[in-house]
């Protein structure tokens, strides 16, 4: 049978939101599941802290006892990500909407979307409602949900729907009221919000050192344990219910601030604790969450540079090493490219291939006639990493640029010869255009699909050697030709709106556009090696996955049309925890 809901309260609210402002939200459709045929007995339950300001690397370092114990039957990790964005309003809009700063843009505690345009200010934005509206209208409609927190404005405003919110004075009434609420018979999603700790922090400062941040984060501690042992003295506690705890930091901090994309801001540490978990911890390290780029038009997937007049070769040296992945060449697609958008008609370079996966190279100076290299290079779209490379040198007063396909170093057929000559005085390769990935380079062709990795510029020309030893390099630092890295994008930052930039002395993202969304990659480029052992493994956890972790133990079927970014990491581990 069907369950039909009619939620009155979010019609009120609605009609609120019409009277209080001429923007317009497109809601997303209610949603109705089948309700299954023969549910199981036992029932899942939720118990979600979270802690404001509680950094991973000092969570680690401070070892709070309470925490520490939760680890022994737990998924864990001290490099998990809040945001690119990290204040407060901004960090509990991703954990309680499921999506990401990018899409949500809610930047501050005003819980409003911040792109609207003044011009237009009837323009129609995406609306992302919290777990709890989902809920309502899931096969669980009836569900017992808590939302506890002392900041008042953010119960009403970003959880209007939760069946019982609870305003509190502090953080010691936000733990007495939570073991009420754990003691109930019915509760089944409670969600206690602690903000003593970033209080600390900015007073006092972010750090291990700091006595005051100390003291805050072990007095909070204290209370996960008091909360712990009201859980395990439910009557039903790992018999008829099966408790998943979920502890994490919203937002991290440095010095007496946090708000913005540093490491030491957006780094948390998050746990997922069960009866029947075992203990493993994930590590960024040797993780790789990218995205694909594909389509054209307002359909099209791209990363811009943010400073237009970066990156051009100029009239020096200059080398691009980067690894790719697509499924096939397409129809001449400019798919890197630091032009205008006209390919081969202006100043600058591109990399496009042909409708047999082959890549090519375009290059253009402003006084100088192009120089297009087409010859034979290998398939590099046939579902596998490959790393191209190409790098302009001098050599006895001429310049020259070759190419590679992983180590082959290619055979212009135009020369005959493993390089270009492209003369004595080729003139400035340089273009207003930004550096750009995806479709665009040339609006008259096709686009492609691809994933890319390990996007280095350098402003030298490479001998051979040196090209070889950037091909599967782990890390960048460790390159002989590190002094001369202008930027590198590794492509694998899993979160947020850019991929970040790790050159030395070089923050200049690519900023995401279109309708990208990150995900696991199942193979990896060469200079990835994952972590796999009994008791740590490589995964990225993020505070975006909260909201659909959160449905997949409640066993809520997440819609499509609900536009979650989270992944449901946990179903990977069905084996430790379901009774077959």
């Amino acid at each position: 049978m069907k369950k039909l809901i009619a939620y009155k309260v979010l019609l009120g609210l609605s009609i609120l939101l019409v009277v209080s402002s001429c923007k317009k939200y497109d809601d997303p459709p209610p949603y109705f599941e089948e309700e299954p045929e023969n549910p199981v007995q036992k029932s899942r339950r939720v118990l979600f802290i979270g802690i404001d300001g509680a950094v991973g690397s000092l969570v680690k370092a401070i070892a709070p006892a309470n925490i520490e114990g939760l680890k022994a039957k737990a998924k864990y990790s001290y490099d998990a990500v809040s945001d690119e964005v990290t204040t407060d309003g901004t960090s509990w809009k991703t954990l309680m909407s499921g999506v990401a700063y990018s899409k949500h843009q809610v930047k501050d505690s005003t819980f409003l979307y911040t792109q609207s345009s003044a011009s237009n200010p009837h323009t129609t934005y995406a609306n992302y409602p919290s777990i709890f509206q989902f809920i309502i209208s899931s096969v669980k409609p009836d569900l017992r949900t808590s939302f506890i927190s002392p900041w008042g404005k953010m119960v009403t405003t970003l959880v209007p729907e939760v069946q019982e919110p609870v305003t509190v004075a502090n953080d010691a009434v936000a733990k007495d009221s939570a073991i009420a609420k754990i003691k109930a018979t019915r509760s089944e999603f409670i969600v206690v919000n602690f903000n003593s700790v970033s209080a600390a922090g900015v007073l006092h400062g972010f750090s291990a050192q700091s006595q005051g941040y100390v003291n805050a984060l072990k007095t909070v501690d204290g209370y996960i344990g008091e909360m712990m042992t009201a859980l395990k003295a439910r009557p039903e506690y790992n018999k008829n219910e099966e408790w998943l705890v979920i502890v994490t930091g919203t937002h991290g901090g440095t010095g007496n601030s946090y708000g913005g994309g540093t490491v030491a801001e957006s780094n948390i540490f998050q746990i997922y604790y069960n009866e029947k978990f075992k203990p493993l911890e994930f590590t960024r390290e040797g993780a790789f969450t990218g995205l694909k780029f594909s389509g054209r038009d307002a359909g099209a997937i791209k990363a811009v540079s943010a400073d237009a007049s970066k990156y051009n070769p100029g009239t020096g040296e200059y080398t691009v090493q980067l690894k790719i992945k697509g499924p096939n060449g397409g129809n001449y697609p400019h798919f890197i490219t630091k032009r205008t958008g006209t390919a081969f008609g202006d100043p600058g370079w591109s990399i496009f291939t042909n409708s047999s996966g082959i890549w090519c190279l375009s290059l253009k100076s402003a006084p100088s006639s192009e120089k297009r290299m087409q010859q034979s290079a290998g398939a590099v779209l046939d579902n596998k990493w490959h790393t191209i490379s190409f790098s302009i040198f001098d050599s006895a007063g001429a310049k020259y640029v070759k190419r590679f396909t992983d180590d082959k170093r290619i055979v212009e057929a135009a020369t005959g010869t493993q390089a270009s000559l492209m003369g004595t005085n080729y003139g400035d390769i340089s273009s207003p255009g930004p550096l750009f990935l995806g479709w665009g380079g040339d609006k008259t062709y096709n686009a492609v699909t691809f994933e890319i990795a390990d996007f280095a510029i350098y402003n030298k020309g490479f001998t051979d050697q040196e090209i070889l030893q950037g091909l599967c390099l782990t890390d960048i630092t460790k390159h002989p030709r590190y002094a001369n890295l202008i930027s590198y994008w590794p492509g694998k930052d899993a979160f947020g709106g850019r991929f970040n930039n790790y050159a030395p002395g070089n923050t200049d993202p690519l900023v995401l556009e279109g309708p990208y969304k990150w995900g696991a990659i199942t193979e990896m480029p060469c200079n990835v090696v994952p972590i796999n052992t009994p008791t740590k493994q490589s995964m990225f956890l993020k505070n975006v996955d909260v909201a659909t972790t959160v449905f997949y133990w409640l066993k809520i079927a997440v819609n499509d049309n609900w536009k979650l970014d989270g992944t449901r990491w946990l179903e990977a581990f069905e084996q430790e925890f379901v009774e077959l």
